[in-house]
């Protein structure tokens, strides 16, 4: 998926969002109260962010499309996405209340040598697959506890030991969540039925084959089912049918295409397989009531005004 997404590096986002919490620019905490009801900086336009980050619902719900797919956060509930992650369509009801913790790759990387010996269940694998994960009161009450403690040592710049504390925090924090992930899964290894596994494998494909492939014979032949048993399964596990999730991909594709600067309206058409820049347009302004060169202008426009 590299060059197809518009990018977005730690330093980019710190630029970009300015946020208040924020340490040796490995690490941001946001009071998404804030920072979502700031218009231009709800998550209106797809992106790829080059870290990895966790969400917390504290109160309301967050609606949020992660690698094409919708999902509804209530009260909480703990979503972690990793830095290949898609994320779009972001909005929240009244009342919402949350943070969002990003960590770059360094910060990423440096805890997960920091904590190599930690023998973690075969559930923690699943952040990919399920990456949202519903919280006791209590264990909400612990996580929110732990963010809060990262944002008084942050703001604590005199803490002899604050880069140490800070990162130590943060590992307890992912601990914790994972603790709740252990207790509701144990060791147990997580079996799949054979429609699930198609299910997964379906949107796997999505992922690296929807700029050059939009019939549902092409997905059907790599998972050796035929086109109406792969739209039967997954309309039964979707309420939605595989032609619309492969519209749906191709859609979030072209708009993360219209964003980059680098490229005009005839040649993401070429990058997603149209035979025609009229193909395409008339592709995208049906399913998005938008002609592409406006919304190309329009995101573009609110690009510069970030920075």
């Amino acid at each position: 998926m590299k060059g197809t997404v518009l990018d977005l590096s730690f330093q980019d986002y710190l630029e970009r969002m300015n946020p208040q919490s924020s340490f040796q620019e490995q690490l941001v905490v946001i009071d998404l109260n804030d920072s979502m009801t700031k218009e231009d900086k709800v998550g209106r336009y797809p992106m790829q962010l080059e870290a990895s980050s966790l969400i917390l619902v504290v109160s309301g719900e967050m609606q949020i499309e992660v690698d094409y797919l919708p999902y509804t956060l209530k009260r909480s509930t703990v979503m972690q996405l990793l830095a290949d992650n898609i994320i779009g369509n972001v909005s929240h009801t009244p009342g919402f209340r949350g943070y969002l913790l990003l960590f770059s790759p360094e910060l990423k990387q440096e805890i997960m040598s920091l904590t190599s010996s930690i023998r973690l269940p075969e559930a923690g694998n699943l952040k990919r697959l399920y990456p949202e994960q519903s919280l006791t009161d209590d264990e909400c009450a612990i996580v929110l506890n732990r963010i809060e403690r990262i944002k008084k040592y942050i703001a604590d710049s005199d803490h002899l030991y604050r880069a140490t504390v800070i990162k130590n925090e943060v590992i307890n924090l992912l601990l914790d969540i994972t603790n709740s992930r252990w207790k509701k899964y144990g060791e147990r290894e997580i079996s799949f039925s054979r429609n699930e596994i198609i299910r997964q494998r379906f949107h796997e494909l999505l992922l690296g084959n929807c700029r050059k492939h939009r019939d549902v014979g092409f997905y059907a032949q790599e998972l050796c089912v035929t086109p109406d048993y792969l739209s039967k399964i997954i309309r039964e596990c979707d309420e939605q049918s595989a032609l619309k999730w492969i519209t749906n991909a191709v859609v979030t594709e072209a708009k993360l295409l219209l964003r980059r600067p680098d490229m005009n309206v005839s040649q993401v058409a070429i990058e997603l397989n149209f035979p025609d820049q009229s193909t395409f347009g008339k592709f995208f302004k049906r399913n998005t009531g938008m002609a592409p060169a406006r919304y190309r202008a329009d995101a573009l426009r609110k690009a510069i005004h970030y920075t």
